[in-house]
């Protein structure tokens, strides 16, 4: 008797744990997968990289992930259903990604964005209804490098006033300014030592 209980026991112990590993089997499958995305010179597309996906989506979302992206770079993000009608969704996140910071749906037309951010960004597309074909495209504009006059000039580059001639007006009044004040102070002074 007391091994026919304790395989009852460990049958009973083991359907459990089965069941809990199925479950979780089950769960990982439900998770949706996250892409990395690498945008690339593209034909047709004149400055910066691009990368286009095709993809079918349903209610679980196609996540995708873009990274190496600096602020000076330009990002715009595009998706749009292949059949007229069909309503895709976009979501544009950066830490999690239930928090998006842009979303819509395409409503049978394209939908984009435009954004800046650095280091990566998420973006995941779906569709309520399964099975709708989309096409994501992802472009990153080259690094943008503004030209900035420099703050520092040498002497012999610098463009202002002339060299000749007797300077500014301004430092004429504040020297002016100057000595007649020296002056009013030392007729101050001199007038208390003779009193």
């Amino acid at each position: 008797m007391h091994k026919l209980e304790s395989i009852g026991l460990a049958l009973l112990m083991a359907v459990p744990l089965s069941c809990a590993s199925i479950a979780s089997a089950v769960a990982s499958e439900a998770k949706p997968k996250v892409i990395r995305l690498e945008p690339k010179t593209m034909k047709g597309v004149d400055q910066g990289k691009a990368v286009v996906v095709k993809g079918e989506a349903s209610s679980t979302p196609h996540r995708f992930v873009i990274d190496k992206v600096t602020y000076m770079m330009p990002i715009a993000v595009a998706v749009r259903p292949v059949n007229k009608g069909d309503e895709v969704g976009l979501k544009v996140t950066k830490y999690a990604w239930n928090q998006p910071l842009r979303e819509g749906t395409t409503d049978g037309d394209l939908l984009r964005y435009t954004f800046r951010t650095e280091g990566e960004f998420q973006v995941s597309v779906d569709s309520k209804k399964p099975h709708t074909p989309y096409r994501l495209a992802v472009w990153v504009g080259d690094e943008t490098k503004p030209k900035f006059a420099p703050v520092v000039v040498k002497a012999s580059e610098f463009e202002g006033e002339s060299k000749g001639g007797f300077g500014s007006l301004v430092l004429w009044v504040i020297a002016g300014s100057l000595v007649l004040i020296v002056a009013l102070l030392g007729t101050l002074v001199l007038r208390r030592k003779s009193s």
